[in-house]
């Protein structure tokens, strides 16, 4: 049995029924690495003039027994084969199975430069590399498509440069744009067959630089699961009532689908078809309003039985199990119940619900109970009158603050935010004298990590450190462990906040917070000063306070050090913090003006 002869002529005489495609194999060929070539035109006339392109190709048989739904095949090629291809700029490679019943099926891979880039890596001392070749369509428009999207990419992909996904990402990110090609096999009528083709098809991804190059970066094959859509501006009206203001039509592998909220999916029915009653799925996820407007959006439609989409479109539903609607409903009132103890607590941000544990569920209970006027034990002793503490649920922070409730052990949460927190503060110090701040603001003692709670009220902390007197703003005092408390020092804590976050309100309110500070010592210029060098270069005044502040006669070398980071002056900076005693030197390197020298 002559195989590679059997498996040419398969080739040939499957080809040869494609309108515009003439093989010409050569039946017992040596010529090293290619068998022939497959001319391509755009129909059957094989003009010359109309010749677009010729396709090297390779044709290898072999004995083997395949199942006729068998869609993929494995192929030992010689690594100098492989090299060749590379080398000529790629090839379409078919493998035929002859089975022992004489019956014959084709496989194909295009090996254009960067699939061959990727199989030939670090192949090391091999002599051989398994190609997976998928099953040749049964489909004519189908063949000449893999010809022709084959010739266009091997166009662009001439430099033969096969680039990383981490080098794709910095050239996006320095401008370079992402495409991709689809040669479609029939003529497109709407936007589905786009998404259809865009689907089913494999592609490759580029990277188009500023200049129009593009190079290859990624491959979409075709058996990854492959989903595209697009969102439509319209309506969808359950009854008399809109639900929202949009929705996505997309292709899931070729499936077109309707996309409406984050959880609803529908099968796309056409105009002739528009009557016909749907079974529909869903699946929340997402957040906290999303999945409220989800499941608002799904008990209308068991009530109605039918929407609207784009005020013309009707759907007609299956929806008849009870407890499923039952379900649903309790569900939509337990998201409200969230939502009602998130609003209570001055939650401003979206809860993301997909990765919650065991204990977020847990904070979460506290914060409903806690918002329905239900009393809280704690079980250490000794506890304040009131005191603030901070809860976790998934991606917030919920600053609340409890308050004893009279004649009982228990407290009240509520938020920290819901007043002034201003209390009367008594100092005493060693030889017994006392010293009253009265308003004393309770925020002065928030640290970095309160200034991102996801309830925070910049406007209400801002008015309570305004209620005190300038000059108690100055006082320094040592009420939590070992960290100082002062106005000075909440703002480094803010601005810490910053550098963690890089959230640009946080440093509007560091500077709302500095003009309040009217102190000239020198730590309070400082942090005046980092707070808008982190907004902005320095104005020439602002320049000359910070070198009239170095200048001073007796200047420490921290100043010095901290004023010539503000300034830019790396080296001498570098060169202070080297004569700094341990204490100063922490006091750099341990703060955020340090993040500015680096």
């Amino acid at each position: 049995m002559d195989i590679e002869r059997l498996a040419t002529s398969a080739v040939i005489g499957r080809l040869s029924y494609c309108r515009g495609l003439s093989p010409f194999i050569n039946d017992g060929d040596k010529e090293p690495s290619f068998d022939g070539n497959i001319y391509v035109y755009p129909n059957d006339n094989e003009l010359k003039s109309e010749l677009i392109a010729r396709v090297p190709v390779q044709v290898k048989g072999k004995k083997k027994t395949v199942k006729s739904a068998t869609s993929s095949f494995s192929f030992d090629a010689e690594i100098s084969d492989l090299t060749n291809y590379r080398n000529d700029g790629g090839i379409i490679f078919f493998t035929v199975a002859i089975c022992d019943d004489r019956s014959k099926s084709i496989f194909y891979k295009c090996l254009l430069p960067f699939d061959l880039e990727r199989i030939l890596r670090d192949v090391s001392k091999q002599k051989t590399k398994s190609i997976h070749l998928r099953k040749l369509p049964d489909d004519d428009k189908a063949i000449k498509q893999i010809f022709l999207s084959f010739i266009a990419d091997k166009k662009r992909q001439a430099t033969q440069i096969v680039w990383t996904s981490e080098q794709a990402v910095a050239a996006a990110k320095d401008g370079a744009s992402l495409s991709f090609h689809i040669q479609p096999k029939d003529k497109i009528n709407n936007i589905f067959d786009i998404m259809r083709e865009a689907t089913t098809q494999s592609h490759y991804l580029y990277i188009k630089t500023k200049v129009g190059v593009e190079f290859p970066f990624a491959k979409i094959d075709e058996n990854n699961d492959v989903i595209i859509n697009t969102r439509i501006d319209a309506p969808v009206i359950i009854g008399d009532k809109t639900y929202y203001d949009h929705f996505y039509i997309g292709c899931e592998n070729g499936i077109p689908h309707i996309y409406i909220g984050q959880a609803l999916k529908l099968p796309f029915v056409d105009e002739e078809n528009s009557d016909k009653q749907l079974t529909f799925n869903y699946v929340f996820s997402g957040t906290l309003s999303q999945r409220i407007a989800d499941t608002n959006c799904i008990i209308a439609i068991t009530k109605n039985k039918q929407l609207f989409i784009e005020n013309n479109l009707v759907l007609e539903t299956k929806f008849s199990n009870p407890e499923e609607v039952l379900w649903l409903e309790k569900l939509n009132d337990n998201l409200k119940r969230i939502k009602s103890a998130l609003d209570y607590f001055g939650v401003k941000t979206d809860l993301v619900m997909d990765a919650l544990d065991e204990e977020d569920y847990r904070n979460l209970n506290s914060i409903i109970l806690a918002s329905e006027d239900t009393i809280i034990t704690f079980t250490e002793g000794n506890l304040p009158h009131a005191f603030f503490t901070n809860v976790k649920v998934g991606n917030l922070l919920i600053r609340a603050q409890a308050n004893k409730c009279e004649g009982s052990e228990g407290y009240k949460l509520q938020s920290a935010f819901t007043d002034l927190a201003l209390a009367r503060l008594e100092l005493s110090d060693q030889d017994g004298n006392t010293t009253i701040i009265e308003p004393y603001s309770a925020f002065l003692l928030m640290c970095a990590d309160d200034f991102v709670c996801s309830n925070i009220n910049f406007e209400i902390i801002l008015n309570s450190i305004k209620a005190m007197r300038a000059e108690d703003l100055e006082i320094e005092t040592n009420l939590s462990g070992d960290r100082i408390i002062s106005a000075n020092n909440m703002l480094l804590e803010i601005i810490k906040a910053f550098d963690n976050t890089e959230n640009s309100v946080l440093l509007d309110f560091a500077l709302d917070v500095a003009k309040i500070l009217l102190s000239k010592h020198p730590s309070t210029i400082i942090n005046k000063m980092q707070v808008i060098k982190r907004k902005r270069s320095l104005s020439n005044d602002e320049i000359g306070t910070l070198v009239d502040l170095r200048n001073k006669k007796k200047q420490h070398n921290a100043i010095k050090c901290a004023v010539s980071i503000l300034l830019g002056e790396s080296e001498e900076a570098i060169s202070l913090l080297g004569v700094l005693s341990e204490n100063d030197r922490k006091q750099i390197v341990d703060y955020p003006i340090y993040s500015l020298l680096k």
